[in-house]
């Protein structure tokens, strides 16, 4: 026998994002039609409030599938069939705005969605048969005229209006995170293109009870959003105004609004989410990050792409630390990737493109956060001789299956995370786990292709003497698992015998 005396276990998961950046505009006027497949993908993604606090037991449902956010406001949806241009993930909670994210699914991978929930707080509220003047939360207002609600049943409202409001600043650091969808704008004449936002307002209006009423027919509401200090100088004198369509998630052309000071005014017939914004061309822009001191791939990583009035957008690498997305074309933009402590780990100016673009594999550091050895990623000592594992994934997580308790099953080897490797390592926690605790593991390796060593397996092992680890740190999907074993693992020949423990 051999003595396993401490494996050390410590793996990202990478989680597939397909950021989503800017979206195109034709470059011609005539309307074309863009495929969109349907894909199956895994959506993986965190849950917050507004300052970054984990909402748990949230619902998300993206395609048919459903889940529930846990203890730490991560969730997970496997398999999951989407269109391939406009996958979408819809987040609802009580006492909060329904958040959504909209991306590009990348098949046969997890796409990773950051969403922050606003709260919904009521503003104020005003007699439906005198109307009135509400204050926007964040900045602007809205006003009402007598008589312009109805219930959702189309018949008039005559009772008190309680509205809840909350302005979106688009020169916010955490703007792409709580607006809903993403930039994908649809203009009046039916173009398609990305969206330059100058100010978003949300507001929704419900009786005392809760019940969620709507403008009347032919009628309006004038609203008043405030511009960003840092786009008022390019803020033109008349702008679209543009509604969210919660059932296409993309955003529609209706109506227009002026300049007046440093504010937008318009006039809206219903209410969702509102933003003033101009639409603008746009190409593909694909490129792939890795740690330069092991190839890596850095995946699950936050990149951002910023214009030169300072407004930007975000996503996270997919588990090939790949993004790909829609960008403005022939713009100077600045690129940025940040580690899992917020470092800014890469920064390079690119375009001006006019054309589709990869920028191919990039090497970026991985900063101070974690060693720069990524060997580190799992370690185990065999009779004094350390091995090492990089690239330790989770393959699967099951919360039932031929284990009545669930389990994660994990592995690391070959860059391509082969069962051949030469160096191969394969782990099994049971329990359906998604916390700290001491959980019962299986553990099967091969160490330079021949020597083959096992602890806890059922083949090998008639008695399920299984070794329990003590995990630190247990993420969901999307985030690290941290801990150490130690006990007794047997030596097998190639083939195996029927000798145990």
């Amino acid at each position: 026998m051999k003595k396993l005396q401490t494996i050390n276990i410590t793996f990202l998961i990478t989680i597939v994002t397909a950021i989503i950046i800017f979206y195109s505009c034709k470059k011609n006027d005539s309307i074309k039609t863009i495929p969109d497949p349907t894909v199956t993908g895994s959506v993986a993604g965190l849950v917050t409030d507004l300052n970054n606090v984990a909402i748990v037991n949230a619902s998300v449902g993206a395609g048919t599938s459903t889940a529930t956010t846990d203890a730490d406001g991560k969730f997970s949806l496997q398999n999951v069939q989407l269109s391939a241009n406009n996958g979408l993930v819809k987040i609802t909670k009580d006492g909060y705005f329904t958040g959504s994210r909209t991306f590009f699914v990348s098949s046969g991978t997890v796409n990773n969605v950051k969403i922050q929930l606003i709260p919904k707080t009521v503003s104020g509220s005003f007699p439906a048969s005198s109307g009135g003047n509400i204050n926007v939360s964040g900045g602007g207002s809205v006003n009402f005229s007598p008589g312009v609600v109805n219930a959702t049943s189309g018949v008039a409202y005559s009772g008190d209006v309680l509205v809840s409001t909350f302005y979106l600043n688009p020169s916010n650091q955490n703007f792409n995170q709580y607006m809903p969808g993403n930039l994908t704008g649809v203009s009046a004449a039916n173009k398609q293109g990305v969206l330059q936002s100058f100010g978003m307002v949300l507001v929704e209006m419900d009786d005392a009870s809760g019940n969620r009423l709507q403008l009347a027919s032919g009628k309006t509401a004038t609203i008043t959003l405030p511009i960003a200090a840092a786009l008022q100088a390019s803020a033109p004198a008349t702008i679209s105004l543009w509604y969210f369509d919660d059932a296409k998630s993309v955003w529609k052309q209706e109506g227009t609004a002026t300049k007046q000071g440093n504010n937008y005014v318009g006039t809206v017939k219903h209410f969702s989410f509102w933003n003033a914004g101009e639409l603008s061309q746009a190409v593909n822009l694909t490129a792939t990050f890795t740690l330069d001191t092991s190839n890596i791939a850095f995946a699950n990583k936050l990149v951002t792409i910023t214009r030169s009035d300072s407004t930007s957008t975000n996503g996270y690498t997919d588990s090939a630390g790949t993004i790909s997305g829609l960008v403005p074309a022939n713009e100077v933009l600045a690129l940025k990737v940040f580690n899992d402590c917020g470092e800014n780990v890469y920064s390079q100016n690119i375009g001006p493109y006019s054309g589709d673009t990869n920028l191919g594999s990039i090497s970026v550091a991985n900063g101070s956060c974690y060693s720069s050895d990524t060997t580190q990623y799992i370690k185990m000592i065999l009779n004094g001789t350390t091995y090492f594992w990089p690239s330790f994934k989770i393959t699967e997580r099951f919360q039932t299956g031929s284990f009545s308790s669930g389990y994660t099953a994990m592995f690391g080897g070959s860059a391509q995370n082969v069962s051949d490797s030469s160096t191969y390592f394969e782990g099994i926690i049971f329990g359906d786990n998604t916390s700290p605790g001491n959980y019962p593991v299986s553990i099967y390796s091969i160490v330079n292709g021949t020597v083959v060593y096992q602890a806890g397996g059922q083949s090998y092992d008639p008695g399920y003497n299984y070794p329990t680890a003590a995990i630190t740190k247990y993420d969901a999907i999307g985030g690290y698992i941290e801990g150490t074993i130690s006990g007794w693992i047997k030596t097998f020949p190639s083939t195996p015998t029927a000798d145990s423990f």
